[in-house]
């Protein structure tokens, strides 16, 4: 499940800075020197920096009670999908509080860029996502239309948890549900992409109907979140205990493998989602 507002904040970090350090003072001149800002334009940055600095402690937390809810349902018999559906319903619900905050930092960052500037990220936005569509094409939300299909997912799903073939009959209804949710979610990524683009482009930000599209990619998600919890459930049961402990096992190298990685990236770059 993509979270819409890491992508606006993803597009706003890379329009401001590309490596700077973990002190905020550091980002904010860092950011100043690589945009070529002003005395004036760098104060005007600074505050922006940051509350977004803030942000993405606050939005990874809720990324990690996310998963270790998604490991304590798979370590256990069965499913809770009241706690679980409340667990994501309660994480999402954070997110959109934030809507507003950062489609307003996205503005400011638009009054502080000079055309030209906008005009280069706006270029590298576009050969960003032509290279979803050519070169993604495996990925779930990948705009391309040429993706394998449900069968081939839920193949490669069914070799990575080493499924029987009487298994992987049961997973197919699970993954064709979410397969068909694949469309709509897509789209609403494409329409954020779209009204950044759409905006860099302008010589004015209109942050109102960005926080519109921003709120109507999350309700996207929103609404989907009981097929989510109730698609998680119906492949629990399909698992025996010895896959879902593999699969445990594998998202907390997973987990382990992201928090070296931020360990070792730490001095080079504040900023990391993954």
């Amino acid at each position: 499940m993509k979270i819409y507002i890491p992508l606006l904040l993803l597009i706003i970090l890379t329009i401001s800075f590309s490596s700077c350090s973990k002190k905020t003072e550091s980002t904010t001149s860092t950011s100043a020197e690589r945009l070529d800002l002003n005395e004036e334009q760098a104060a005007r940055v600074q505050p922006v920096t940051a509350g977004l600095y803030g942000e993405r402690k606050a939005l990874r937390k809720l990324r990690d009670d996310v998963q270790d809810e998604i490991l304590a349902q798979l370590k256990s018999d069965s499913v809770d999908k009241d706690s679980f559906e409340l667990v994501l319903k309660q994480s999402w619900s954070e997110v959109e509080a934030r809507i507003p905050k950062v489609a307003k930092a996205f503005a400011e960052y638009h009054a502080v860029l000079e055309p030209e500037r906008r005009g280069k990220f706006a270029e590298k936005m576009e050969k960003r996502r032509e290279r979803m569509k050519d070169g993604h094409r495996r990925r779930f939300l990948s705009f391309s239309e040429e993706s394998h299909s449900a069968e081939d997912v839920n193949g490669k799903i069914a070799d990575r948890l080493d499924l029987s073939v009487e298994q992987e009959k049961q997973m197919l209804p699970v993954t064709e549900e979410l397969y068909g949710e694949r469309t709509a979610l897509r789209q609403a990524r494409l329409n954020v992409y779209n009204e950044v683009l759409a905006q860099l482009k302008s010589d004015t930000a209109d942050a109102p109907k960005l926080e519109s599209v921003l709120r109507s990619g999350w309700s996207v998600i929103d609404e989907r979140i009981p097929i989510v919890v109730q698609a998680f459930a119906e492949a629990h049961a399909v698992l025996i205990p010895e896959q879902r402990a593999e699969f445990v096992e594998k998202i907390e190298r997973r987990q382990e493998r992201r928090k070296n990685r931020r360990k070792n990236r730490r001095k080079h770059r504040w900023y990391h989602w993954h």
